[in-house]
């Protein structure tokens, strides 16, 4: 299944901001379970998402980070309370949301590095 497949390495922003609409396109179809799924998980997971996307394209990268590795945090506690796809025939998994987050991560400090030439803390 593409969608599955972990988003590639980028090094430019446009490449940055293209894996980070494949993972919101992971967001919208992945199955999330619970009364608040459709009204408060999923909106809040695409949410975070737009603001990487809003510092990204303010060269903030490690703001970018960060706001990155909030979202990972989000992901591991739906995740942990059983909110989150784990069987991969069933479309994207939890994991497969934070293996592209930990890509986009590393995407992002490419970046930071290029333009100062030191990565995030």
């Amino acid at each position: 299944m593409l969608i599955a497949a972990p988003v590639a390495q980028a090094t430019t922003v446009s490449e940055v901001q293209s894996m980070i609409t494949q993972l919101k396109g992971k967001v919208q179809i992945i199955t999330i379970s619970g009364k608040f799924a459709e009204t408060k998980d999923r909106p809040g997971l695409l949410g975070q998402l737009d603001g990487v996307s809003l510092t990204l394209d303010q060269g903030k990268f490690c703001d970018s980070v960060k706001k990155v590795q909030d979202f990972k945090i989000k992901v591991t506690e739906m995740n942990s309370a059983n909110k989150l796809n784990q069987d991969p025939t069933l479309g994207p998994t939890a994991q497969d949301l934070l293996n592209d987050a930990d890509a986009i991560i590393a995407a992002l400090n490419d970046l930071q590095v290029q333009s100062t030439s030191a990565p995030c803390n």
